[in-house]
């Protein structure tokens, strides 16, 4: 067969599979282009196209090593390096990716959605000031796109806590598209951190308007619901994201939070057995320990807490809530005072002597154990490290002088059953779990 002959074959079979691909059948496409190949395999555009039907099949490694050998064909083909770049950083290989940007822009300066995707690639590897630098570039080189590189820009200023700067990035958002959704959704995360809650709840509802679903808007709302204590609120949101996505580990979460503000401390523990199935945690083990210890089933609360160990064997809060219940558990059987004491101590030695609500349960074991000098002399201490919290609540306060009251008494302390039942809930941590940006 004449070479022409050869080349008008493999011609034939390029535009066919070129037409298969735009048409959506990628298989045909990967079958016509590799016999165009096979003919001519010194034609690059054909394995270009080839890669594009691969990755539409899922196939990422032969797609990649097609835009390899491309390349090699034809070392200044600015679209083979700008789609190479698109599937390094769809594997993860930002540096990599980094690198094609760097030729395409050396090729042809005024792409910006390479300037986009660098910027996206710098922002993975945690090199704010250059994502940054490029997103600024690729609004500038590509205007017709800035809504994209806005959000971009903005999810990277929300991870470094620029909260006027995303607020600034959406308000430019919503004058190019004021239907957006994220941007009402950015707009209210960067709202709730800074403690403007009202506005965030209207920013979450404005989103919720636009589009319903959207289940990052309702889990924001659900949050600053929670913070401000407003729990049917809070529950009825996660209860809209469970009918959506029933496996949303943390929205089963927030509403077993939302129930525990409520006193249905039964549901609440429902709500955190879902979420253990979905993702077993620490703070999930304890949080449903202490809804059970509410309702007065000390042996599954104990026995949460030791799953909680299992898990984490040097979690400091565990240590505590487990000594807790052995110094001050009203029902004499779940009681154990050289235990509270041991795991009191543990405790502290974790947090290096530092919180006064470990501090405090040391105190209630010793008292538990009889030795009220001790006793009395933790609890001093530990109200010393709360007087420099100025955080703490007043009703925080006012138990720990009740307690020590009590050790002056030589009484131990003692937790009262049922809906009254005090818990050593605050402390070191945060009650909600971390937020962070959802697309």
């Amino acid at each position: 067969m004449g070479r022409d002959r050869i080349s008008e074959d493999a011609q034939a079979l390029f535009e066919r599979g070129q037409q298969a691909y735009h048409q959506g059948d990628h298989r045909e496409a990967v079958e016509c282009l590799s016999r165009a190949i096979r003919l001519r395999p010194d034609v690059a555009v054909a394995y270009r196209y080839r890669a594009y039907a691969y990755r539409e099949l899922g196939d990422r490694l032969n797609a990649l090593n097609d835009l390899d050998t491309a390349i090699r064909l034809k070392p200044d083909d600015v679209q083979a390096y700008a789609d190479r770049a698109t599937e390094l950083f769809a594997q993860k290989s930002f540096e990599q990716a980094i690198s094609d940007c760097n030729q395409v822009l050396a090729l042809d300066p005024g792409r910006g959605a390479i300037y986009g995707l660098r910027g996206r690639c710098h922002a993975e590897l945690g090199n704010s000031e250059q994502a940054l630098e490029d997103f600024k570039q690729a609004i500038h080189a590509d205007p017709a796109n800035a809504v994209q590189y806005l959000q971009w820009r903005a999810e990277l200023h929300l991870e470094c806590g620029h909260w006027n700067d995303v607020l600034a990035d959406c308000e430019a958002i919503c004058r190019h598209d004021p239907q957006h959704v994220m941007a009402y959704y950015l707009r209210g995360v960067a709202l709730a951190e800074t403690g403007q809650n009202t506005e965030a709840i209207n920013a979450f509802s404005t989103a919720l308007q636009i589009q319903p679903t959207h289940i990052p808007s309702l889990l924001g709302r659900a949050r600053v619901y929670l913070q401000l204590g407003w729990s049917q609120q809070a529950e009825a949101d996660c209860t809209r994201i469970l009918t959506q996505e029933p496996s949303a580990t943390i929205a089963y979460e927030l509403r077993g939070l939302a129930r525990r503000l409520q006193g249905r401390w039964r549901e609440a523990a429902e709500d955190f057995t879902q979420a253990l199935q979905l993702d077993p945690s620490v703070e999930l083990y304890n949080a449903r320990a202490e809804m059970r210890y509410y309702a007065g089933d000390y042996a599954a609360a104990i026995s949460d807490h030791i799953e909680a160990l299992k898990l984490d064997p040097h979690n400091p809060d565990t240590f505590n809530c487990l000594a807790w219940i052995w110094s001050t558990c009203p029902d004499p059987e779940f009681r154990n005072g050289q235990r509270a004491k041991d795991c009191a101590t543990r405790a502290c030695e974790l947090s290096e002597w530092s919180e006064p609500i470990y501090l405090d349960t040391l105190a209630a074991a010793y008292a538990e154990c009889g030795d009220y000098d001790q006793a009395l002399q933790w609890v001093n201490r530990a109200i010393e490290l709360l007087e420099q919290k100025q955080s703490a609540p007043t009703e925080v306060r006012h138990d720990y002088a009740q307690r020590r009251e009590l050790y002056r008494n030589h009484k131990p302390f003692r937790t009262t059953p049922g809906p009254l039942a005090t818990f050593p809930t605050w402390g070191t941590g945060t009650t909600l779990p971390p937020q962070s940006p959802e697309s």
